[in-house]
């Protein structure tokens, strides 16, 4: 061998190694609330816009049963490790990992976007994306790589020694725009469940954001109020693909608001009318008050098998409350309109609101049964105890009200959906509101298909 083919072969292992270390590393960590392991579709997002430039990595702790030794393991020759958060337990879980990846962690998802200075504050993060990531986390990676400033990307919170900077928001994404998710990094027969009526079914992102400003959401805050959504074309694109892939007789339509531009409804029930697969979503009250019959029942032909809506309330002081912009016989109209149609119903209330008394408490739980009681098709509700959310509208209220809210990143990995002892309720009734809401739960299909 020549010495021009020894240099030619030592140059091609000093390039395989250096594309070796050129990897990134994405983390979902348990929440808490995981009944079913769902697709990390946030995560496969980002991994779509990097997965050509880099070798990407995913660790779910929710299967992944080695989880530390694989972040040990993959995090040390990672360009950065990326970590979603959102607010209560998945902190816990995402510190936890955080400590073990050691350096350049970055941080997304919902907490680091409404708190980002304090999430910031932690001595075991070293970097924040708000907001939607896309756009921004291969700015970041390709900056952390190169060892450039980050004071122009948009999106990035970082901390050097004369403190925190959170820089402008990024530009909202076209979801039409984005790559296919690589599922490949995952796999995938441990996402495939079995609920709300089908055998084998994966998740599904078609829009984000909601125009609406409820009180107790963090959409608002998230999102602004944009609505963005997939055209029909390539929803059917994406259903028609994980059908046959997966041999699916269900998708389940994971965003806020499936129904915002019922234009985009009709030509997407027309299209999948063909396809031998069941689907669910989330509506609006509100949006269906117009409907007639027919309306349902092309949403019945089009395999339509669950609706699930946020009612929130028997009280229409409460609906008022919360920015519902409906009313308690607007439900009922709604709900008996829905008991005429072969499709199965769910319902999510909210009790322990502030300002909240007992005799309205006790107006929701009534109004829970008189719902069940004229329409067959309904499920056993969401029953949740109200969360005070940071960045809501609602929040300002509770604080009024004596909530006293945590001032670091542990202080809120400890508040958690549906567990919170909220100070204006008594001791009686805060376990009387514990109590329902677990019976509602062990009587919902959505958990009991589970145990």
């Amino acid at each position: 061998m020549s010495k021009y083919n020894v240099l030619y072969l030592d140059l091609s292992i000093y390039f395989v190694e250096m594309r070796c270390l050129e990897k990134v590393l994405l983390i979902f960590p348990k929440t808490g609330l995981d009944i079913y392991a769902q697709l990390p579709l946030g995560l496969l997002s980002i991994a779509s816009t990097i997965v050509d430039d880099y070798e990407v990595n995913i660790i779910d702790q929710r299967i992944d049963k080695d989880w530390a030794e694989k972040v040990e393991s993959e995090s040390q020759n990672s360009i950065c490790v990326g970590i979603t958060s959102m607010t209560g337990e998945q902190i816990s879980n995402g510190l936890e990992i955080s400590k073990i990846a050691k350096k350049n962690v970055v941080w997304g998802g919902v907490h680091p976007t409404i708190l980002p200075e304090q999430t910031l504050e932690n001595k075991h993060i070293d970097f924040i994306v708000v907001g939607e990531g896309e756009i921004t986390f291969p700015l970041l990676i390709k900056a952390l790589k190169n060892q450039n400033k980050l004071n122009n990307i948009k999106g990035v919170g970082y901390k050097d020694s004369y403190g925190i900077h959170i820089n402008e928001p990024p530009n909202n994404v076209n979801l039409n725009n984005l790559p296919d998710l690589p599922y490949y990094l995952l796999d995938m027969d441990k996402y495939i469940t079995k609920r709300d009526g089908f055998q084998r079914c994966l998740t599904l992102e078609t829009s984000r954001g909601c125009p609406h400003n409820c009180s107790f959401c963090s959409n608002p805050v998230i999102h602004n109020r944009k609505w963005r959504s997939l055209n029909v074309d390539n929803i059917m694109r994406k259903v028609n693909y994980l059908n046959n892939e997966y041999n699916l007789d269900g998708i389940i339509f994971q965003e806020d608001n499936f129904f915002v531009n019922i234009q985009r409804v009709e030509e997407f029930c027309e299209k999948i009318s063909i396809n031998n697969i069941g689907w669910k979503s989330n509506c609006r009250i509100k949006y269906l008050l117009d409907k007639d019959q027919t309306f349902f029942k092309m949403l019945e032909n089009a395999g339509c098998k669950m609706l699930q809506f946020g009612v929130e309330s028997g009280s229409d002081r409460i609906l008022n409350l919360l920015n519902k912009g409906i009313t308690t016989d607007d439900i009922i109209k709604i709900n008996k309109k829905l008991a005429n149609a072969n499709i199965l119903c769910r319902y999510n209330f909210i009790i322990g609101i502030p300002t909240e008394t007992e005799k309205e408490i006790q107006a929701t739980l009534d109004f829970i049964e008189k719902l069940k009681s004229e329409n067959a098709n309904l499920d056993s509700p969401f029953l949740n105890i109200y969360t005070p959310w940071p960045g809501t509208k609602l929040y300002d209220l509770a604080v009024k009200n004596g909530f006293n809210p945590p001032n670091s990143l542990e202080g809120w990995s400890k508040f958690n959906w549906n567990s919170y002892n909220l100070p204006w309720l008594s001791e009686k009734t805060s376990k009387f509101l514990e109590e329902i809401s677990k019976k509602y739960r062990n009587e919902n299909k959505y958990f009991s298909n589970h145990k």
